[in-house]
């Protein structure tokens, strides 16, 4: 009988320190910024050497990049909700839906992304390289709200009101830590809701 050592595998190992590494970078962006966020203040939030980062990662661009899909994969694990099935069939609330996607928007993550996309305009090779992991964002979003929102509008008036959304609720993010103005924020989903009134609530009838 092979006894159970508990040891973790070199795989492992180099997953943990990846998963590490990118956490750590996370929350240094969110803290103090994408240019302020060096290797060095990476490594020390890690518990990692410096050296060590050149293991898992070829250029700090690669490890913010890698950030930014990880922000990108919780944004869609918190969002789940717009996923509907035929087989449940559950009513659709709208407004409950828009104030779950601006509360993850307002994530203090979520700055990690509007750092990366500012810096992205005068760094050709982020740009290069965080455009497809945007693209990917995008459209597993349009597929949720495609789900969940067909046939109640069209997919394509679904994946327009996704996007329409992310942008708009980026917008207010941005604005609310230097001119927030709460009273036209919580308007502007009332307004909404009310264009769109082929969609049911969870206090309507099917």
């Amino acid at each position: 009988m092979t006894a159970v050592t508990g040891r973790r595998t070199q795989a492992e190992r180099s997953a943990a320190t990846r998963a590490a590494l990118v956490d750590a970078t996370i929350e240094t962006i969110a803290e103090i910024g994408y240019h302020n966020a060096s290797l060095g203040e990476i490594s020390r939030r890690a518990g990692i050497s410096k050296g060590a980062i050149f293991r898992h990662f070829d250029s700090r661009t690669e490890l913010v990049v890698a950030a930014a899909d990880e922000v990108s994969h919780r944004h869609i694990e918190a969002v789940q909700i717009l996923r509907r099935t035929e087989a449940t069939d559950q009513p659709i609330d709208l407004a409950d839906i828009m104030l779950r996607v601006r509360g993850q928007i307002r994530d203090k993550t979520n700055t990690v992304w509007f750092e990366l996309l500012v810096a992205a305009r005068t760094e050709p090779e982020l740009r290069e390289r965080l455009e497809p992991v945007a693209r990917a964002l995008l459209d597993a979003v349009e597929e949720l709200a495609v789900a969940a929102l067909t046939p109640m509008v069209s997919p394509e008036t679904g994946k327009l009101l996704a996007t329409s959304l992310i942008h708009m609720f980026d917008g207010e993010a941005i604005f609310r830590s230097t001119y927030p103005r709460p009273e036209l924020e919580d308007s502007r989903i009332e307004r909404l809701v009310a264009v769109f009134p082929q969609v049911r609530t969870a206090s309507e009838p099917g």
